[in-house]
């Protein structure tokens, strides 16, 4: 078998036109040097001149961009048919991205505008002129402009709808496309009739390969607990090692779970099959809390949050456990997730639930949700301040922390004998401080 050497890599510029001589062609970009200097940097350029005599013309900018590509030579047969070989891989390009019109140049009289007279400045001189037609360029003539996008079809929607699938719009007679994305199920507090008990048409059939795990996972956390937020779903997953993408969380979520979009689980993803208004232990301590902290509805705590005065550090990732203060003016939490004393008592405390669950308080008590809420209140104001106070200590340290550590221990000297100048200034506050004293006695 005969090994083959690999194409080596090549760059191709893209000039718009037909090249008849390359040199010039090389040229007008600047030469073989500016190609190499484009490509040492990222976003290199190069400046394509149509007519490099004529000075007045600005150069097309051609920008650098990343291809997959392969060069071909071409050449053609006497017999019609064609000779094609590979030159190399095309991996960067550089190409021009706006229009170039026409350029109206000076004519060969005055070299294509390199020189501003006609022949020589003796002829001028003399009166003796070349005759030809006087060079006059129209005032918008030689433009460059940006390409514009313009669909000449006169109904735009009739060419999208030859190969995608249309449906029509409930109570009008118009129609729009179809598309792709499968949305998850979606149910309010309000709409009567059991939950979903199966995910939507075609979502199964659309999870890849190396998706498929990511949603065993998914339904394996459903299995042990049946209302999950996003927040503490993808905590779990990253503890086993999983990283999905939106695309891949929202593909797993659609074949084992729903979508609530109000009431005391807004924001929660139920199993299939499972109904939170119709299970009282379990659902409540999965309830949902809208907490807004009071101290981010001060104007100042923007401000502070943008100077880096409230986080120390970058959020990556919002906390789901109430262990460091919220940073957005409204965030959720699940009740069973909050890491505090306070609020698991509470929740421990909860018998005897109601007939059914309550738009606005679920199956939790007014009084003890409200107890819940002011304990976060107050958690929330005292982490803040403890590391507000962890912050200023790092930027102030104390005297003992600011000597070096391998000084050594020096005695205590004693005080310098004080001038007659800061005698005299000494005795003159005592005199100050007695007149005060004598006025405060009268």
């Amino acid at each position: 078998m005969q090994a083959t050497a690999p194409l080596p890599r090549v760059c191709a510029v893209e000039l718009p036109g037909r090249v008849a001589n390359p040199a010039e062609a090389v040229a007008s970009i600047g030469g073989a040097a500016a190609v190499r200097q484009a490509m040492m940097h990222r976003d290199g350029r190069l400046r394509l001149r149509l007519c490099r005599k004529y000075q007045f013309q600005a150069p097309l900018p051609m920008r650098r961009r990343r291809t997959s590509d392969v060069l071909v030579k071409a050449t053609r047969r006497s017999d019609g048919s064609w000779d094609c070989q590979p030159v190399g891989v095309v991996d960067t390009s550089f190409g021009a991205e706006v229009l170039a019109d026409f350029l109206y140049v000076p004519g060969a009289s005055l070299s294509h505008g390199q020189s501003p007279v006609v022949s020589s400045i003796e002829q001028e001189l003399c009166g003796e002129r070349v005759a030809g037609a006087p060079y006059m360029p129209p005032a918008f003539f030689t433009r460059v402009d940006t390409a514009q996008a313009y669909d000449f079809e006169e109904n735009a929607f009739l060419r999208r709808q030859k190969s995608k699938e249309v449906k029509s719009v409930a109570g009008t007679g118009e129609t729009k496309l179809r598309r792709a994305w499968i949305s998850v199920s979606v149910v309010k507090f309000r709409e009567k009739g059991p939950a979903p008990t199966s995910p939507p048409e075609g979502a199964e059939a659309q999870l890849r390969e190396d998706e498929r795990k990511v949603a065993e996972a998914v339904r394996t956390l459903f299995v042990e607990r049946p209302l999950w937020l996003r927040g503490p779903l993808e905590e779990r997953l990253r503890e086993q090692s999983f990283s999905p993408n939106v695309t891949t969380m929202q593909k797993s979520l659609l074949c084992v779970a729903y979508l609530w979009s109000d009431g005391p689980w807004r924001g929660a993803y139920a199993r299939l099959g499972f109904d939170p208004r119709l299970a009282a232990e379990e659902s409540c301590r999965l309830q949902v809390i809208d907490f807004r902290d009071r101290f981010l509805r001060q104007q100042r705590s923007y401000f502070e949050r943008i100077q880096g005065v409230l986080d120390a550090g970058s959020v990556q990732v919002l906390d789901c456990h109430f262990r460091t203060p919220p940073v957005n003016r409204s965030q959720l939490y699940q009740l069973g997730d909050i890491e505090d004393e306070v609020v698991q008592q509470t929740l421990s405390a909860l018998s005897g639930f109601g007939a059914e669950a309550s738009e606005k308080f679920g199956w939790m008590p007014q009084p003890a949700l409200e107890t819940i809420r002011e304990r976060m209140a107050v958690k929330a104001e005292l982490m803040r301040r403890s590391r507000l106070a962890n912050v200023l200590a790092l930027e102030a340290p104390t005297a003992l922390q600011a000597l070096p550590a391998s000084a050594p221990e020096t005695q205590p000297q004693a005080a310098a004998p004080a001038t007659s100048e800061e005698e005299g200034c000494m005795a003159n506050k005592r005199r100050r401080k007695v007149g005060k004293s004598k006025e405060d006695v009268e």
